[in-house]
């Protein structure tokens, strides 16, 4: 009986799959990629071979006869007359039929359409090539090697063998291959420039967390420093306290000086008074009260000074307590601007507390960074050493 020999078509040269220890794609860029994809374009049209097809009517001998004319024909698909499949009838089945004892009288004059399968495989030339290999991997063992009928519009394009199927699925293997490795390959790179990002991300953290240390130091002296302005503060306004208290007690001693002096005044108007009378007495009394007349002289005569040293002291006192009275205001308004101060600087001093929680805070954050940072990179690091096994493991 005749045997098949199939013969595989002229494929593109990049359709036959060569291990090339070639490394020098794995490094380049997304434009490649676009590149690849462009050149490992499957078409099922570069796979199908040209069969005769024939009317229902042609006879088993005509059919054999047209197989025997050209061994390259894998079969004949029966088609009506618009060109779309209604049957297939392998070689292999037509022989096998007409190599009986009595075959040839038998089926050489039937028409082929007796014996040919009337549900083959028929699929559109724009099929995915994957779905078409799944469909004629999931055939029965009796028409396991039959051809698969490519129509296009549903007319007749040609066929694919077994051989044909195997050869689409290497190719597709291949470019699922080159694929991988692409992929891989970018992901690997993409993992680098994560990693570097990362070890970035924890040197910024690192050098956020020292200076936040900075700050905090300089916080915390600046807090010092306010704490110690606030105590001179106290300190100060505790002593102007004590001479406002000076101040009142020395205006009350003024004022009872000006009491003394207004009394002494007092005593002077009356010893003046005393003498005028003992004057007039003493000249009543002729020549025996002259005696007594010039000490009443010497009386009036003191009484004037007395009078006068007691308005000088008045004068004297009035002014001082002036002085001290607007002392004592001045004493008052610095002591309300002290208050003011300490406030103030009361409230830099949470305001540098605050700061120094939050900038512990910042710190924690930045450590926190930097360890989860410092984790993330081993991690990177590791999933970037097993790109490389997996690249390398498909190079070898």
């Amino acid at each position: 009986m005749p045997m098949l020999l199939e013969v595989k078509p002229d494929l593109p040269v990049e359709d036959t799959y060569t291990h090339e220890d070639d490394t020098s794609h794995l490094n380049q860029k997304d434009a490649d990629a676009a590149d690849i994809a462009l050149k490992n374009q499957v078409s099922i049209r570069d796979y199908c071979r040209e069969v005769p097809m024939v009317g229902i009517h042609t006879t088993c001998g005509e059919a054999a006869s047209m197989l025997n004319q050209d061994q390259s024909y894998p079969c004949v698909v029966l088609g009506d007359d618009q060109n779309r499949p209604l049957g297939l009838l392998m070689r292999e089945t037509l022989y096998r039929i007409l190599n009986g004892r009595f075959a040839a009288d038998l089926f050489y004059r039937k028409p082929i359409s007796h014996v040919a399968d009337s549900s083959p495989v028929v699929v559109d030339v724009h099929a995915a090539a994957p779905g078409i290999i799944d469909v004629a991997l999931s055939r029965t063992e009796q028409h396991f090697y039959d051809c698969i009928i490519i129509t296009e519009e549903q007319r007749l394009l040609g066929v694919l063998t077994m051989r044909d199927l195997m050869s689409l699925s290497r190719r597709l293997q291949h470019e699922a291959g080159e694929e991988r490795v692409h992929t891989i390959t970018e992901s690997r790179q993409e993992i680098s420039r994560i990693h570097e990002s990362i070890t970035k991300l924890v040197v910024s953290a690192g050098s956020t967390g020292e200076e936040a240390k900075q700050i905090i130091h300089l916080s915390e002296q600046g807090e010092s420093s306010l704490m110690q302005v606030k105590a001179s503060y106290n300190r100060v306004h505790q002593h102007m306290g004590g001479q406002r208290q000076h101040a009142n007690d020395m205006l009350t001693s003024i004022e009872t000086g000006a009491g003394m002096a207004r009394s002494i005044r007092s005593l002077a108007d009356q010893s003046a008074l005393l003498a005028m009378n003992a004057s007039i007495e003493a000249a009543h009394a002729g020549d025996y009260g002259r005696g007594f007349q010039v000490v009443a002289s010497e009386i009036r005569a003191l009484a004037k000074q007395t009078r006068e040293v007691a308005g000088d002291i008045t004068s004297l006192l009035e002014g001082i307590g002036e002085l001290t009275r607007q002392t004592v205001e001045l004493v008052r308004a610095s002591a309300a601007e002290i208050e003011d101060s300490a406030l103030h600087v009361s409230e830099g001093g949470e305001a540098f507390s605050q700061l120094n929680a939050a900038v512990e805070g910042m710190s924690r954050n930045a450590a926190n960074i930097a360890q989860e940072g410092k984790q993330a990179g081993e991690v990177a690091e590791y999933i970037r050493r097993k790109l490389e096994a997996m690249v390398s493991g498909d190079e070898i």
